[in-house]
């Protein structure tokens, strides 16, 4: 995810912002998801980041709301599915934990993990639940 485009003022994305975010919640944990080192990973500048969000809240707020859509979204979209079996309707929401473009496996359990330290995190995952 190396960015070579510093030098010409390159400010990255909010996509690509969010993108190192998810990485290093995946990876670290959400304790890691801080402004200054996915600078560093991105070689973009901290300033950069606030071209794109308020705080590291804001981006916060955005990976659960990735985390909303892909997961939950996509969960409940499966479950809604036409079937005209029961075996049908199953194996639709079953795709849900073959597919990783449609349920994110890594990025549940980390959004779980962070939840047992954060209530507000814990209350999203309660309601989705």
């Amino acid at each position: 995810m190396e960015q070579t485009l510093k030098d010409s003022g390159w400010r990255g994305s909010p996509d690509l912002w969010l993108g190192a975010a998810y990485e290093t919640l995946l990876e670290s944990g959400v304790d890691a998801v801080k402004i200054m080192p996915l600078a560093k990973k991105l070689n973009l500048s901290r300033t950069s980041f606030y071209w794109f969000f308020k705080d590291r809240e804001e981006l916060l707020d955005a990976l659960i709301s990735r985390w909303r859509e892909k997961n939950t979204g996509n969960l409940i979209k499966r479950a809604d599915a036409y079937a005209e079996t029961l075996a049908e309707a199953m194996l639709n929401v079953f795709d849900c934990w073959l597919d990783s473009e449609v349920f994110d496996l890594k990025f549940e359990f980390a959004v779980r993990s962070w939840a047992l330290q954060s209530p507000e995190i814990l209350a999203e995952v309660r309601q989705a639940d």
